[in-house]
């Protein structure tokens, strides 16, 4: 019996729902009380506020990491590992984490300058989201190169595409958008995160790196700005750094996952964003969501089955 490739993948903003922390309790009492430590939040309190989490950019970081974490925790403690780990956006930190380059304490901290930074910069500089569906994606990237203000910022799966930038910007992408026969929703988020606006985050970030030592990653990180594989501890920080300002290129990491030989996705964390992305864009390949305890048996009998399947030459 072969255990099969397995890839965790992590979410990020806006996947929070409520009591995605207290779920985890009592096993990740004392892994949540090291993370509210570490970022000076009751983290459990904050991540069952889905209101507050949606809110506020500098509580819904950290409090989308510890429920995402106390997961991993669950998933280790039953004796699974993942084989290369990937995550979005903030996400991608998390998956840092779970590939070793961070402690816990650690990653809680830089998530926490990360959010605090992000959430300022959303207060100097107002903005705005929007997600485009039923659009080709070269047709948004064409729409959005002509007008100012405006960028790309998540490319999720194809025809599945959120733009970000000033609010007047990106109002009148969406009218565009709608013209060439698209859907364009207004995303309830606090700024234009993956834009310009974000460019005193990336300051903050690099800044908070500079103090806390990076390792190199015992399993691959697989990069939201291209992809690629990142392998080392320089190339791991160098991506979460340009991943502020950079779009989320969703695509090519499912994509990479492919590539890898990957046989089986567990997203790990609030929600079933990502499940979903992977069942639309990579279907082929079967995933599960742990967003819970009971969550963590799917997982195994998923290995289990997999890992049963007969391999036909």
């Amino acid at each position: 019996m072969t255990t099969p490739r397995t890839a965790f993948i992590f979410p990020g903003q806006g996947s929070h729902r409520p009591q995605m922390a207290s779920t985890w309790l009592p096993d990740a009492g004392a892994l949540l009380e090291e993370l509210s430590d570490a970022t000076g939040l009751d983290l459990v309190a904050v991540a069952d506020d889905a209101d507050a989490c949606g809110a506020s950019t500098r509580l819904g970081q950290p409090a989308i990491m510890a429920s995402s974490l106390a997961a991993f925790e669950a998933l280790r403690e039953a004796g699974r590992a993942p084989d290369l780990v990937a995550g979005h956006s903030l996400g991608e930190l998390t998956a840092a984490v779970a590939a070793g380059v961070f402690t816990p304490a650690e990653g809680a901290g830089l998530v926490a300058a990360r959010g605090r930074a992000m959430g300022t910069a959303c207060r100097a500089t107002p903005g705005a989201m929007a997600a485009v569906i039923r659009v080709d994606d070269a047709e948004v990237e064409r729409i959005v190169a002509g007008i100012d203000e405006v960028v790309v910022a998540n490319l999720n799966a194809p025809g599945q595409v959120v733009i970000a930038g000033a609010p007047d910007a990106v109002e009148l992408a969406c009218e565009q958008l709608r013209a060439v026969g698209g859907r364009a929703l207004p995303l309830p988020v606090e700024g234009a995160f993956h834009s310009p606006a974000m460019t005193s985050a990336v300051v903050a970030l690099r800044t908070a790196l500079g103090w806390i030592p990076a390792r190199d990653p015992q399993v691959p990180v697989v990069s939201g700005i291209d992809g690629v594989l990142r392998m080392t501890a320089g190339a791991v920080t160098n991506a979460l750094v340009e991943g502020v300002l950079a779009p989320v290129r969703w695509t090519d990491v499912q994509q990479s996952l492919v590539s890898s030989g990957v046989e089986l996705i567990v997203e790990v964390g609030p929600g079933a964003v990502l499940t979903g992305l992977a069942k639309r864009s990579i279907p082929d390949i079967p995933c599960v969501s742990v967003s819970s305890p009971a969550d963590v048996a799917t997982a195994l009998a998923a290995v289990e089955a997999l890992s049963r399947t007969p391999v036909h030459a």
